[in-house]
Order: structure tokens, then sequence, then C-alpha cells
């Protein structure tokens, strides 16, 4: 039985069920601890406590900040974050104004394409969310350009898509330093970067990337996560353990869909929770 999922998504960025709507399927799923970390974003995060004290699930503030690397990019998870924090809030407000002008610039190149979409359309998809490659490609399945999420990434917005837009430049020590800030816990995601949206598999170069991560604040590993396999687990546990870092994990869910792992499918430890507090209790923001 498994109680943990530290990787979860919301409609506050690209998720399909409310802060809400997520506590309760953790609660129907037997979960005990749940983080929300939204990509670039914590409005999902106060809805989220609330549910999770009403219904006795322990709920993490998080956020997943999306950083690029030469030819990829590295995702950075923090836990236990002051939302409150302005200039925290100010730096998010500036990545998410960097994403729609991202968004605007795929939606141009798509019409150019001829598989034009509305800029309007995609802005309704995302709602009040941070607008992401998903919302767009959500468009161009309504729109009949496609027939699956997956072949939108594939055909025209995946990395190597003639669509594809680079995002503003935020790099993953930056991301480690903007959590440590506001006394939050970095933790890299998904080192084998396993990808449901037909970007290609990659995996982060460990010995290169943590380094200067982890002399940035650096404090975990996301060793458990959808379709590793248990040599790739084994492989990340031994990396945690080699440069002191805690080894967590999450299904990465972004709601119940067919197509991405259900929530809390994924087994994670509860150790893993006890690690990040312990860490918490003995770490200082920047």
């Amino acid at each position: 039985m498994n109680y943990v999922d530290l990787h979860c998504h919301t409609t506050a960025s690209d998720g399909t069920l409310t802060p809400s709507q997520l506590v309760a399927r953790a609660l129907e799923f037997g979960l005990k601890t749940i983080a929300v970390t939204d990509h670039d974003t914590t409005d999902g995060v106060a809805e989220a406590l609330t549910a999770g004290a009403a219904a006795g699930i322990e709920v993490l503030p998080g956020i997943e900040i999306n950083t690029d690397v030469p030819g990829g990019e590295i995702h950075v998870l923090g836990y236990f974050i002051d939302v409150t924090d302005a200039p925290f809030q100010a730096e998010l407000r500036r990545l998410r104004a960097g994403r729609e002008r991202r968004g605007e610039e795929i939606t141009r190149r798509l019409s150019a394409l001829g598989v034009p979409i509305s800029w309007q359309r995609v802005q309704e998809i995302a709602g009040d969310a941070p607008i992401g490659r998903p919302h767009i490609a959500r468009a161009l399945l309504e729109a009949g350009h496609v027939n699956s999420m997956n072949e939108a990434f594939t055909l025209y917005i995946g990395r190597d898509g003639p669509a594809y837009v680079e995002r503003m430049r935020f790099t993953p020590v930056e991301a480690v330093q903007t959590i440590k800030r506001v006394g939050g816990l970095p933790v890299l995601a998904h080192p084998i970067i396993a990808r449901f949206t037909g970007d290609p598999i990659v995996e982060v170069n460990l010995e290169q990337t943590l380094p200067d991560m982890i002399a940035a604040g650096l404090v975990g590993l996301e060793c458990y996560y959808p379709n590793y396999t248990q040599g790739q687990v084994q492989q990340l546990l031994a990396a945690a353990q080699r440069y002191g870092l805690v080894a967590t994990g999450g299904t990465d869910f972004h709601g119940p869909r067919a197509d991405r792992a259900e929530l809390g499918s994924v087994y994670v430890p509860e150790r893993a929770v006890t690690a990040l507090k312990a860490r918490r209790q003995s770490s200082t923001p920047i």
C-alpha cells in the first residue's frame, strides 16, 4: 500500500483537478501525504491546505520550476515553501509572463504551418493557470489538427517540432536558490525524464549537474517516478546516497487520464517525508 505522492498538479497549472478535488482523490485512494507542485505557481496551495486539513490529508506546499539547460530541460521541485513571500511571487509572475509570450509565439508559428488555433482559445483552456504547451496541445486536438495530445507534441510543439519555442532562460541553480530563499527544500525532479508528451526521453548527467545544484542548496533527488524500471530506481537511489540527498518520488499526477500515471500509483516510502522534514529542521534560507 502506498501512502505518499510528492508530485501532484492541479488546475492552478496544467492539471485537470482543482486542489480540493485532488485532495478528495487522495482521500479516496488512501493517501496520507501529498504535495501540490504546480508549474511556476503556488495559486493552488491555499485551497489544497484547507481541503487537506478538513480531510485529514497532509498537504505539503510546493512548486515545480521549469529550467533550461543546453539541449533540454531540468525541473526543480520545492517543498515547504513560503507562498506568502512577495519577492518570490514577483519572480513567479516574471516566469509566467515568459510562458505567455512563448505561447503566443508558438501559436503564431502553428498558423504559419497551416494548423491555426485561436490564442483566445488557448487562454480559455488555461483559465487562470500559467499557459503551457499542454494547453496548446488541447487546442490543437479540439481544432482537429491532431488525434491526441501526444501527437500534438510529436508533430508540432515537442522540442524537435517545427513550432517549438524556447522558454525564457532560467537555470537549475537559479531555481534552487529561489526555492531556498523562501525556506523551501529543492529537489531535482525526474532525473531520467520519461516524458508522456512526445519529447525524447533524456537522462540528466548527474555527475555534471548535481555538484553545482548541491552547492546552491539542493537537498533531494526524485528517485520514484512513473515508468522507471527497477534498475533505474536503484541507480538513482545509489546516486542519492552517494551525494547525501533525500530520495523522494511521486506520480507527476495531472488528473485522471489514460496516458498519465494515476495518483498514488508509484510507491514512495514514507521515510521520504520524514527525511524532508528532518532536512527542513536543519536547513536555513539563503
